[in-house]
């Protein structure tokens, strides 16, 4: 059984919409929001070792 072809409805989509073209797709919020996520945390984590580093505080050794 051959797929169905769904390039009309895509593009009937995605010319509609007022969206930014990366959050146009029904499914575009399943990979943007853990992506935002994730990019959060990796900007933050070094900004706060950055400051702990220049303020000269150190991880307690266990």
């Amino acid at each position: 059984m051959a797929a169905r072809n769904r390039i009309i409805e895509y593009q009937r989509l995605y010319q509609n919409s007022t969206k930014p073209l990366w959050t146009r797709h029904p499914r575009s919020a399943m990979y943007l929001y853990p992506f935002y996520g994730l990019f959060a945390v990796s900007m933050v984590v070094p900004l706060v070792y950055t400051g702990r580093a220049i303020l000269g505080i150190k991880d307690p050794k266990k």
